[in-house]
C-alpha cells in the first residue's frame, strides 16, 4: 500500500508555498507544481514538470496527473525567472477550461506574486516569502518528512557508490556464472522489510540473478510503493556495478512510479537504460514512467 501523502490543507499562499517542497520531496527550481484540491482544501496530490517545455505540454501533462479522488480545484505555482511569467499564465488559462484554477502563484527569488487578475489574496500585489520557517514546513519536518535541495539532488539517491560496488565486484567473482539461488529474493525481501541493509553476499547473487528475464519479471511482481521497498532498489541500485545495474534501477523505477514519485522515477530510468536498451521490461517500465500517468490511472501492465 502507497504511504499516504501528509494530510495538508490549503489555508493560505505561505501555507501552500511551505509545504510544497515536502509534498514534491525537494525544492523546486524552474519547474511548475500543480497542487490538487479536494472540496475542503485539503491537498490530494501534487505533481510537478520543468518549466522548458510549452505550456500547451505541461498543461497536458499536469492534467493527465490529476487524482482519482475527487478533485474540486487545482492551485499551480510556478518557480523560475521573468521570461516564465508569460508561459504560467497560458497554463492557467489552459488548466482552467478543465479544472477550476484555485490560484496561480508565481515564485521568483523570494517574493511571489499572484497572477490571476480578480484575486485579492495576500500574494495579489506580490510579498516577501520564507517557506523554510512556516509552521508548516516546520511541522512536516517533525513528522519526519524530508525535502531535498533541488531535483538535482534526486541523482544522488541513485548515484553509484563506488567502494559498495568495488566490494560487490569481489563478491562477484566467486559466484558461479550460472548461479542460480532458490528463495534467494523471498529472502532478500525478508531481510529488506525488517529494515535491514542487505550483505554484499546477498547482494552479489541478486546482481547476477537480474540480469536473467524470468528473474527480474518475478521480481517486478513483487514490487510494492511500500517505503522499505523503495529503500532496498534504490540501494542495489547505488552498489551493484554498472554492467548489473539495469535490473535494480528498473525495480527502483517501478517501484517510485508506483508510489506517483514520477521525478525519482524518471532518474532511476535514466540509470537503468545508461548501458544500452537493456531488457524488455526495462524498456516497458521506461515507456510507462514516460507517459506520466500516474499509478493509479493505468492497470498493471503485463510483463511479456
Amino acid at each position: 500500500m502507497q504511504d499516504p501523502l501528509p494530510d495538508t490543507t490549503y489555508r493560505s499562499p505561505q501555507d501552500l508555498l511551505g509545504a510544497l517542497p515536502y509534498l514534491l520531496g525537494y525544492h523546486p527550481v524552474d519547474e511548475i507544481v500543480a497542487v490538487y484540491l479536494g472540496t475542503d482544501h485539503r491537498i490530494l496530490a501534487v505533481a510537478a514538470e520543468p518549466i522548458r517545455f510549452s505550456a500547451e505540454t505541461l498543461s497536458e501533462h499536469l492534467m493527465l496527473r490529476v487524482p482519482a479522488q475527487p478533485c474540486a480545484q487545482v492551485a499551480l505555482i510556478g518557480y523560475g525567472p521573468p521570461p516564465t511569467r508569460p508561459t504560467l499564465t497560458t497554463i492557467g488559462r489552459i488548466i482552467d477550461l478543465f479544472l477550476p484554477l484555485h490560484t496561480l502563484l508565481w515564485v521568483t527569488g523570494s517574493r511571489c506574486v499572484c497572477l490571476l487578475d480578480t484575486c485579492a489574496c495576500e500574494a495579489s500585489r506580490g510579498m516577501d516569502i520564507a517557506p523554510a520557517t512556516s509552521p508548516v514546513a516546520a511541522q512536516l519536518t517533525v513528522d519526519g518528512i524530508v525535502a531535498l535541495p533541488s531535483r538535482q539532488a534526486l541523482n544522488t539517491l541513485l548515484a553509484p557508490d563506488l567502494v559498495s560496488q568495488a566490494e560487490t565486484e569481489t563478491a562477484l567473482a566467486a559466484q558461479a556464472p550460472d548461479v542460480t539461488v532458490a528463495g534467494l529474493l523471498d529472502d532478500i525481501l525478508a531481510t529488506a522489510k525488517k529494515g535491514q541493509r542487505l550483505t554484499t553476499e546477498q547482494l552479489a547473487p541478486l546482481a547476477l540473478t537480474l540480469t536473467h528475464r524470468n528473474a527480474l519479471e518475478t521480481a517486478w511482481n513483487t514490487v510494492c510503493a511500500c517505503m522499505w521497498q523503495r529503500d532496498l532498489w534504490l540501494d542495489v541500485t547505488r552498489r551493484v556495478p554498472d554492467r548489473y545495474v539495469a535490473g535494480p534501477a528498473t525495480l527502483a523505477a517501478w517501484c517510485a512510479w508506483r508510489r506517483d514519485e514520477h521525478a525519482l522515477a524518471t532518474v532511476a530510468c535514466k540509470r537503468a537504460v545508461h548501458q544500452g536498451p537493456g531488457d524488455r521490461l526495462t524498456r516497458l517500465v521506461t515507456s510507462v514512467v514516460r507517459t506520466h500517468v500516474p499509478a493509479h490511472r493505468l492497470r498493471r501492465p503485463a510483463a511479456h
